[in-house]
């Protein structure tokens, strides 16, 4: 009996033995033979880890899925499986799968929004990290986030700063415009603030003007000219009659804007609508939000025409305003 139960005992201890090295080499050992790729995961919220183990088997990930199911089983891992999109490469250890698995080191990529791009632009840019730009829409269209920003406009337009952001592949829209937001309170800073207070603005209409600027303007140079133009206009309670706010009532530009144009009943069009538009008609950068606050205070200038190279020509009086827009009109037929 004596020989029996220490057979026994040995037989357990080199089962336990066994069955620990099989262990350890399913989980520290890449499948051999496999070719050099990247494989892409899409883990769903709530999805059986067994599942996801063979999922991973097939694509060649794992030589030995029952030693993950079983190591992840005994660690509790299988239970802390974070949800999202995964890049793995063959050739890498399961126990580093595991691990990326468990602390949620999903795939990010960086979306760049330029200066000047409106929400349609930017539900767009965010396609590129599979978020579908329908469901960004709604989320820059949420009431409820408007209703705490204080926003009173239909979206968060001009609200959105321009960054290159780095966002989680096929992440929530939601995420997505807290992201921005928090950007934008970081660049609309106490100096910023205290200098709207000073000038009896409210940041609403600071970022109203700063986009407006934003679509003018494409010389740098000009950007506290052209706000210029517009507070000298707003102070003579004039019209701004911008442009791209008629193109921005329209769903944006669709090529040359006509007379005809310049007519459409919307709280955006400034040819119609006295003072600033409803609200902002596209993101502006931090050198717009600035030319607002602070427009050249040596300009009196009331018109500007545009000479074709992104330049403009500015002008005190209507009469001057006209000759420079037929010497711009004659230069341009010349050419």
């Amino acid at each position: 009996m004596k020989r029996i139960l220490i057979l026994a005992a040995a037989a357990v201890v080199l089962g336990v033995a066994v069955f620990t090295l099989a262990l350890y080499a399913g989980i520290t050992r890449a499948p051999r033979g496999e070719t050099p790729r990247t494989v892409r995961i899409t883990v769903p919220s709530g999805q059986a880890f067994a599942v996801l183990v063979d999922r991973l088997s097939d694509e060649g990930l794992l030589a030995s899925p029952w030693a993950v199911k079983t190591y992840a089983s005994m660690r509790g891992y299988d239970r802390r499986v974070k949800w999202g999109t995964y890049e793995f490469h063959t050739g890498e250890l399961p126990l580093d799968i595991i691990g990326r698995l468990v602390s949620g080191d999903v795939l990010m990529v960086d979306v760049t929004i330029p200066e000047g791009y409106t929400v349609w632009d930017i539900a767009g840019a965010y396609q590129a990290a599979s978020i579908d730009s329908v469901d960004t829409l709604e989320a820059l269209r949420d009431p409820d986030v408007l209703r705490r920003r204080r926003i009173e406009a239909p979206s968060l337009e001009g609200y959105l700063f321009p960054d290159t952001y780095r966002v989680r592949w096929g992440g929530s829209p939601e995420s997505v415009a807290a992201m921005m937001l928090e950007r934008l309170d970081e660049v609309f800073d106490a100096s910023m603030l205290q200098r709207a207070a000073e000038t009896g603005t409210t940041p609403h209409e600071v970022l109203t003007l700063a986009s407006i600027v934003e679509a003018e303007t494409k010389v740098p140079e000009e950007r506290a000219l052209v706000s210029a133009v517009y507070h000298n206009r707003l102070r003579r309670n004039m019209r701004l009659e911008a442009d791209p706010t008629v193109a921005y009532a329209m769903g944006g530009y669709k090529g040359r804007l006509l007379y005809a144009d310049l007519e459409v009943d919307s709280p955006y069009n400034t040819y119609r609508r006295y003072g600033l538009p409803l609200g902002p008609i596209c993101s502006s950068g931090r050198a717009s939000i600035l030319a607002a606050l602070y427009p050249d205070s040596s300009s009196d200038a009331l018109y500007f025409v545009a000479r074709g190279d992104g330049s403009h020509v500015f002008s005190r009086t209507l009469r001057a305003h006209r000759a420079a827009v037929d010497r711009v009109r004659r230069s341009g037929r010349s050419k």
